[in-house]
């Protein structure tokens, strides 16, 4: 039989009638039919000529298409060609199947990737795995055996990976007008085709990399059930109605313009329903449990949180537990700017160029025993974070247990449903209406643009909601939303800095009584001008000491007219005693009494 094929001159013909024997040997059970005539080819190419087949063909069981290969031989049995000028020696590229099946450009990046279908063994002929790795590593000897040996395909060093590059090139070439090239994304939420996962025509190019949380965005159990649950919890508890809220707002974060923002549960009684509530807002998208590939907590490093952010992108972020972001000391560790800045670090590469830089517009939804932000804290972060304090009295969920598992058992449903609503036409322009308005409100009250605009999100989130799923007439409002927002002299900085060391001038009211020959001297107290004056190094360190800029400080207090000064700088010369006269921050005190202390903004400029 190979004889009669051998001997067959038109390679067409030839082709043909090898394939009509293949199927042959493949009814009555005979294995290896592919193999051992490219053997027995060997063996005459050796003893005569070559037998040279100009376009070669994929030739894999139930492959999903056609490939022209070029000169590769590619079947069951492997991917090989006859070397050049060896005698006849057989060139191997792999020991099994494996084809390019599909290209993916990225939206974001333009890079693009290519999806490869591969199987191993002759049990599983109809079992393709698939893998999707970046274009650039297919076409490095070095790259494709890091890459592709990760996951099982048969590439060692040398000829080997060289070979299976040109094998990979050659058929993607030959196949421009075969292979698909679709539009891809590495992360979810908004992008120009619409809303990922839940967009058609778009594909998700990240499988390996965050293979757990993709998963988990999926839609599981009972919507009915799931609405019944968070309907009950709206029923009894302001927080739950507010963590549901921001779940929602999340992905109005960047239709609006909005910057992202924090909601921070915390209380140091356990058992208030911190985290079931939390639990509750993740299951609007995905797999609610704790700990596992949506729900993340605070054990982990910035470039991870980072890569998460990125990754989910407009979807909300929740983070559990803050203890597990302490220090040995008990100081908290996170930095609200790293993810509230709404973008990766700026990284180089080897070749000196940068690194993709994720990017996102959401709110992360974190817990915690204590407040994630402390007064320290500068006010861009305290602006971004609103923070709900959970008590023993007034539990987020009464019966954790129960709804946990019931969560468990059915998610994903909601927020599928409010982002199909959203997208109808005239429903973003009345969500920007919507915000305008609360917006509005908000910033009537005594709170900052910043805490308004996460408030006005947030009740707009809500509205809309309400409206489209809950239907329960439990809309929030802005009084309700207002009794978290930090107001202006919290948030300030200036003013915080004010009073840190008005206390300080209190505390140490011995040290400031002038010049003395035994004991500290910080400076000189004129009670009479309620006035303290301060030695300008002891004031650098007092600042130092709680995190405050001593500049940025006495740039904000003379202009609001809370120090003298002389013509020039932030300081005068005081004589202090025994013949000391250095240069000291002359610091106006707050009124002492029954008056009412310093009104910034009744200050003279």
């Amino acid at each position: 039989m190979f004889e009669y094929l051998v001997g067959i001159e038109d390679p067409y013909e030839q082709g043909m009638a090898e394939r009509r024997v293949a199927a042959i040997a493949a009814e009555v059970k005979f294995r290896d039919f592919k193999k051992l005539f490219g053997l027995y080819k060997k063996k005459i190419k050796a003893l005569t000529q070559p037998v040279v087949v100009e376009d070669g063909l994929t030739e894999f069981e139930a492959q999903p298409y056609e490939l022209n290969t070029g000169e590769w031989r590619a079947d069951d049995a492997g991917i090989w060609k006859y070397g050049p000028g060896n005698g006849g020696n057989i060139s191997w590229a792999c020991s099994h199947p494996i084809m390019p099946v599909q290209r993916l450009r990225g939206v974001d990046t333009g890079l693009l990737k290519i999806k490869l279908l591969y199987r191993r063994g002759y049990n599983q002929k109809k079992n393709w795995n698939e893998v999707v790795v970046d274009a650039r590593d297919i076409a490095s000897a070095t790259k494709i055996v890091d890459r592709l040996s990760a996951v099982g395909i048969s590439v060692t060093s040398g000829e080997r990976a060289n070979n299976l590059v040109d094998y990979l090139r050659d058929v993607l070439d030959l196949n421009q007008d075969i292979i698909p090239e679709v539009k891809s994304v590495s992360r979810m939420g908004w992008n120009e085709e619409g809303f990922s996962p839940y967009v058609s025509g778009i594909v998700f190019d990240s499988a390996d990399t965050f293979r757990g949380a993709y998963n988990a965005i999926t839609q599981v159990g009972s919507y009915d059930e799931w609405k019944a649950e968070a309907l009950d919890a709206r029923s009894y508890s302001l927080t739950a109605r507010i963590v549901l809220a921001a779940s929602f707002a999340s992905v109005l974060v960047e239709p609006l313009g909005c910057l992202p923002f924090f909601v921070h549960l915390w209380g140091m009684d356990s058992g208030t329903g911190k985290t079931v509530a939390q639990m509750l807002g993740a299951s609007v998208w995905a797999n609610p449990a704790v700990g596992q590939s949506y729900f993340q907590t605070f054990r982990g490093t910035v470039v991870g949180f980072e890569m998460m952010a990125g990754f989910l992108h407009s979807l909300p972020l929740f983070l559990d537990d803050l203890q597990l972001a302490k220090d040995r000391h008990g100081n908290v560790i996170f930095n609200v700017y790293d993810l509230a800045s709404g973008t990766g670090k700026l990284r180089s590469n080897k070749a000196l160029g940068l690194n993709y830089t994720p990017t996102w517009a959401n709110c992360f939804i974190t817990s915690g025993e204590t407040p994630l932000v402390s007064d320290t804290d500068g006010a861009g972060a305290l602006n971004r974070v609103i923070e709900i304090e959970c008590t023993a009295n007034d539990k987020a969920i009464r019966d954790g247990h129960r709804t946990a598992n019931k969560l468990k058992a059915n998610y994903g449903w909601a927020g599928r449903d409010f982002v199909e609503h959203f997208i109808q036409d005239g429903e973003r322009e009345r969500a920007l209406q919507l915000y305008d308005d609360f917006f509005k409100a908000c910033t009537e009250s005594d709170t900052t643009d910043k805490q308004a605009m996460a408030a006005a999100v947030v009740l707009t989130a809500d509205t809309l909601a309400t409206e489209w799923i809950f239907q329960d007439s439990k809309a929030l409002t802005v009084q309700e939303m207002s009794e978290f927002l930090k107001a202006r002299a919290t948030v300030s900085l200036a003013d915080r800095g004010y009073d840190i060391i008005c206390d300080w001038v209190a505390v140490n009211a011995n040290k400031l009584r002038g010049s003395s020959d035994s004991g500290d001297c910080y400076g000189l107290l004129d009670s009479e001008r309620n006035m303290a004056y301060i030695i300008r190094s002891v004031f650098n360190r007092v600042c130092q000491e709680n995190s405050i800029s001593s500049k940025a400080l006495l740039s904000h207090l003379k202009t609001k007219g809370l120090i003298e000064t002389s013509a020039k700088g932030y300081t005068k010369t005081k004589y202090i005693g025994n013949g000391q006269s250095p240069n000291c921050v002359c610091l106006k005190l707050q009124k002492a009494g029954n008056e009412e202390d310093v009104d910034f903004d009744e200050l003279p400029l």
